[in-house]
């Protein structure tokens, strides 16, 4: 059964994400041959050919790697003279015909995306429940940062000379703005090391947020899905956050801060600040703790050890003190609670510590809704112009925490679409499939050289000064973006390729597994999408 569900999820994920890419070079190749264009190849997969066929002077053929495909359209080259691969010339095609085949790949994507979307609408998505308010559970005093010689892996073993256990995430939450200097004695590599550590304010608490605070409103918008809306407004903010509570005592008021790097989330502006938030079982993985004692995913938390839980916080802090401890859960399935006795958490090795984990995902409470494709397109290109606008906002003069090194590329997104299936099933796989596809498009569109939008871009600048284009000045236009974007996808790809232990630790449930997953269209908390380019 293990291998039928790996089986399945990897056919998904080859199916899915080549056809993305496949989708986008079947429009450039129906438009080129629409538009007399010569085209040399199109394949499916890339690499070493499998099979071939030459029909009408196009060589079509099947290759090794099933992810997506490509179109040899020499007659796209914006040089004077297009040559073939053998090097005989080529007439040059009209301005109107290089744009329209240019455009076309995006346009497909868009279409394939609508298709989908269609699909979704019928069968439907996960959702964030609707909420209009968030009630804040706890507000660290000081930030949890790294310096002064601490260290991410170190474990404490004492604080002002008081014995502590626990990661620094955690201790830290216990210091407050009084401290100036604190004196902690760490764990590293089996030796013990005593450093002074400098506390530095939390903007969030220094603002004033404070435990109970019910947030309405984020830069005056309200609220309508709760927790991940208010996140990831937080992250991609591009300027001073505003924050609109309620309190029982003093009605409405206004927190204002500028959110600091959370080293938990490579330096994003992740809130600091926990919510209350129910809290579902997304997954329970196979062979788990959880899974003897008769968790199903979708189970929603109620009481553990007849205490009700607030939070996935408080959830997560009782298994720990556990210590592997039978515990009796209670949960709300279909609608009417189960009690599940002898929950009994695993002793787990991670960082020089030991945790205890019972082995599921918890998530916030989802619906299943059923948005228009319009709706879901017109989302994507919101979500999209957000992140890009967070991308260039320091280049603007704004506060922005997102850099391009928070950004996702082809891993990531394999990634993604896994971890997605994973959680939500064919549901989410799809819903990430039609967020790359819009994204696909919408990147691509961009007038870049080398992309499709800086083909269009080439073809309106002709039009408008009535003649091609120095030759010259093109080749190294087009060698320098070549360079630039080749650089920009490998530094991308190996920041993904660092966040793959973490994600196999969080997938596997040895990291983080009893918590809340990263933020939408992303492994990283609201990183955004940056398909490769197609061509």
């Amino acid at each position: 059964m293990v291998y039928l569900d790996y089986g399945w999820k990897i056919l998904f994920v080859v199916m899915f994400f080549g056809l993305c890419i496949f989708v986008h070079e079947l429009g450039h190749l129906l438009v080129a041959l629409w538009r007399g264009l010569y085209v040399e190849r199109f394949s499916v997969g890339f690499g070493k050919k499998i099979w071939g066929v030459t029909y009408r002077g196009v060589e079509y053929v099947v290759s090794w790697l099933p992810f997506g495909g490509y179109v040899a359209l020499p007659q796209l080259d914006p040089s004077d003279q297009p040559r073939t691969a053998q090097g005989e010339i080529l007439p040059v095609p009209s301005a109107a015909s290089r744009a329209l085949t240019a455009a076309a790949g995006p346009v497909a994507n868009i279409l394939f995306g609508f298709l989908l979307a269609t699909f979704t609408w019928w069968y439907g998505v996960y959702e964030p429940a609707p909420a209009t308010e968030c009630t804040v559970w706890e507000v660290p005093q000081v930030l949890p940062l790294f310096k002064d010689g601490l260290k991410e892996g170190d474990t404490l073993a004492a604080v002002k000379g008081e014995p502590v256990s626990g990661p620094w995430e955690e201790v830290s939450k216990r210091l407050t703005l009084a401290d100036q200097a604190v004196e902690v004695t760490v764990q590293r590599q089996g030796a013990s090391t005593n450093l002074t550590y400098h506390p530095e304010p939390n903007p969030e608490y220094v603002a004033g947020l404070r435990p109970m605070d019910r947030i309405v409103e984020v830069n005056g918008a309200p609220l309508a899905q709760g927790w991940e809306e208010l996140r990831e407004s937080i992250v991609l903010n591009t300027d001073r956050l505003t924050l609109t509570v309620e309190r029982a005592d003093q009605g409405r008021q206004e927190v204002t801060y500028t959110p600091a790097r959370n080293p938990a989330t490579e330096g994003l502006g992740y809130p600091f600040f926990t919510v209350i938030l129910p809290t579902e079982a997304a997954t329970v993985l196979p062979g788990s703790a959880a899974a003897a004692a008769g968790f199903r995913r979708g189970d929603r938390l109620v009481r553990v050890n007849g205490l009700p839980i607030p939070d996935q916080g408080m959830f997560i802090d009782t298994v720990q003190a556990s210590a592997g401890k039978p515990l009796e859960v209670t949960v709300l399935r279909d609608g009417r609670e189960v009690l599940l006795s002898g929950v009994q958490a695993r002793a787990e090795k991670e960082k020089g510590r030991t945790a205890y984990r019972i082995g599921i995902v918890l998530q916030g409470p989802k619906i299943l809704g059923h948005p228009n494709p319009w709706v879901q397109c017109v989302d994507v290109v919101v979500r999209t112009q957000r992140v890009l606008a967070s991308l260039v906002a320091p280049v603007r003069g704004k506060h922005s925490l997102v850099r391009v090194g928070h950004m996702t590329g082809p891993v990531g997104i394999l990634g993604m679409i896994w971890y997605r299936i994973t959680t939500e099933g064919i549901r989410g796989g799809l819903s990430i499939i039609i967020l790359v596809t819009f994204s696909l498009a919408i990147f691509n569109l961009l007038p870049i050289p080398v992309l499709d939008g800086g083909h269009i871009m080439y073809a309106g600048i002709e039009v408008l000064i009535r003649r091609r284009l120095p030759a010259r000045f093109i080749g190294i236009v087009q060698q320098t973006f070549a360079v630039l974007l080749i650089s920009l996808m490998l530094y991308i790809t190996f920041r993904d390729v660092l966040r793959l232990p973490k994600f196999w630790r969080a997938y596997s449930g040895s990291d983080e597994e009893e918590t809340a997953p990263a933020a939408p269209a992303t492994p990283a908390p609201a990183a955004p999408a940056a398909p490769a380019p197609s061509d």
